[in-house]
């Protein structure tokens, strides 16, 4: 027993022979598209693109070099790209956004119950995307069925990332200042201690010369007794007393300027550490297929798989012939 012969010809020969089915499916299959375009839910992605700048650019060891002067790249580097995508792809980012942006009210959700929010976790990175581009760039994409929110989304998550982001530096270069002014006060209490001590000495000696003793260098200079008894162990009361008052009176003053360093990286108005490339915009059109893509996928798939139905049930038929 022989197969049927069914070659290119025959293929060309059947489809042609059925080509009314072929057109009828294919535009019925055009149709069906169309109409499942016009009432389907439409998608649209915004998006966002920014540089990181590099946090230790604005840095007080880098702002006030005293020595030799090193030079700091602009941008952060790849370890603080990390950490930025890390913070990017945190719950942190998603409760904020979701919170500043009221989605669980858009989405008919409560924050408070724990199942329902963790089904706005689950929605929100389902359309969220964090990508960490060439050169150190990032963008965020965001999709959502309002496209006015979801260029609300995208930006939020930019200006979100800035400010949790910002605050942990600052954060840390507060508590250094915060530990700076603690210091600074506990030196001008023991300063005020010393200046009363020193002043009742002189009162009580009646020394009023200048006494600034150099205990590294040696000084040799006059000074007047006043015939007291107990002069001698006097002057050197008030020596030792100036000695640590000068040397009290030194460390607060590099403290201060070390505070007014400090002060001076804090100003979280105008360091910024995201530098937006380009802002979301509200997206023109849907994602995916636009209307016409999508009439002429829809015949191309009704005229495949009828030609196929076609061939099958032809070759089918002719196989059975021939075995009858």
């Amino acid at each position: 027993m022989s197969t049927p012969r069914f070659d290119l010809v025959d293929v060309v020969q059947t489809l042609r022979k059925r080509q009314r089915i072929l057109i009828i499916v294919s535009v019925v299959t055009i149709v069906l598209g169309g109409i499942f375009f016009a009432i389907g839910r439409k998608y649209y992605k915004a998006e966002a693109t920014f540089l990181m700048s590099n946090p230790l650019y604005t840095d007080r060891s880098n702002l006030f070099q005293d020595g030799q002067i090193q030079f700091v790249d602009y941008f952060a580097g790849d370890d603080d790209v990390d950490r930025l995508m890390t913070l990017a792809e945190s719950d942190t980012i998603i409760y904020d956004v979701a919170k500043k942006q009221k989605l669980d009210a858009a989405w008919g959700l409560d924050l408070s119950n724990p199942k329902q929010a963790h089904k706005l976790r689950e929605t929100f990175k389902d359309n969220y995307k964090a990508v960490r581009n060439e050169y150190n760039s990032c963008t965020i994409y965001y999709t959502d069925i309002d496209p006015e929110r979801a260029t609300n989304v995208a930006n939020q998550c930019v200006s979100s990332m800035e400010t949790i982001f910002t605050s942990y530096y600052m954060g840390q270069r507060n508590k250094a200042l915060a530990s700076i002014d603690t210091k600074i006060s506990q030196l001008n209490s023991n300063i005020d201690s010393l200046t009363d001590s020193l002043a009742s000495l002189r009162s009580r000696y009646s020394i009023y010369d200048l006494v600034s003793p150099n205990r590294k260098n040696l000084v040799s200079t006059s000074i007047k007794s006043n015939g007291s008894a107990d002069f001698g162990k006097a002057l050197e009361l008030v020596q030792n007393l100036e000695a640590v008052k000068d040397k009290m009176v030194i460390d607060k003053a590099q403290y201060l300027s070390l505070r007014n360093q400090y002060a001076a990286s804090i100003d979280t108005q105008n360091v910024h550490l995201m530098h937006v490339i380009s802002h979301a915009k509200v997206p023109g059109k849907p994602k995916g297929l636009g209307l016409i893509l999508t009439l002429i996928v829809a015949g191309m798939i009704g005229f495949f798989f009828t030609s196929v139905y076609i061939l099958i049930t032809t070759y089918y038929k002719a196989l059975v012939a021939v075995e009858r």
